[in-house]
């Protein structure tokens, strides 16, 4: 029986796609890489900005270059972006029920503690897991595996729900059940392809797994 359900950050709990997209669409116009489209970049999107720079053709003199400028723009637009509007009533209902929550994201550690206490929504989590805490990246399961080992749970019991392929690749590789929301980054299409235990059309749907 699951007990224990861990998310991903960005595009699942955050509706965080299209300032990314804008801060990225930016960066790259001013630097001359011409115009990127959402499309290509809800594609190639990765934490990983290095591999995805070379994905988006950047040359590699120009990485520092991109990367400062269109985190310039984020911190310029990030306080626009708000919580999906099914974030917090999932969080509440979960809790409520029992049911233990953790938060496992790639993304940078400051910025989304900043943004838990801004949200009001630091006391719903048992365990926040951020890049700073891990050597790899996802699709690498280490982020989850130390998640794990902080609640002290079997990966049997546990849930991991993102909104990419490498967070179904990363749950997988973990031993936890998989579930995916298909209002994020990727396509449901590509998404179905790695083959997750569940998939929700947003984070709302995780509740039914767990109304027991």
């Amino acid at each position: 029986m699951l007990k224990f359900v861990f998310f991903d950050y960005d595009g699942t709990l955050l509706d965080s796609l299209q300032i990314t997209y804008e801060s990225f669409r930016r960066a790259f116009s001013e630097l001359g890489y011409g115009e990127l489209s959402l499309e290509f970049f809800r594609r190639e999107f990765s934490m990983n900005h290095k591999k995805m720079y070379v994905k988006m053709g950047v040359e590699e003199r120009d990485v520092e270059r991109v990367e400062r400028v269109w985190w310039e723009h984020w911190e310029g637009m990030r306080r626009q972006i708000k919580l999906f509007p099914e974030t917090v009533p999932t969080l509440k209902t979960l809790c409520s029920l029992g049911v233990g929550v953790g938060l496992v994201s790639d993304g940078r550690g400051a910025r989304i503690k900043e943004d838990l206490e801004r949200f009001g929504i630091k006391g719903y989590f048992s365990v926040v897991v951020v890049r700073e805490d891990v050597e790899e990246r996802k699709p690498s399961p280490k982020s989850l595996l130390v998640a794990l080992e902080k609640v002290g749970r079997e990966a049997g019991e546990c849930i991991y729900v993102g909104d990419r392929v490498e967070d179904v690749q990363a749950g997988r590789a973990a031993g936890m059940k998989t579930g995916c929301v298909c209002n994020g980054t990727h396509k449901l299409e590509w998404l179905l392809k790695e083959e997750p235990d569940f998939i929700f059309s947003d984070v709302s749907g995780v509740v039914e797994i767990f109304d027991y």
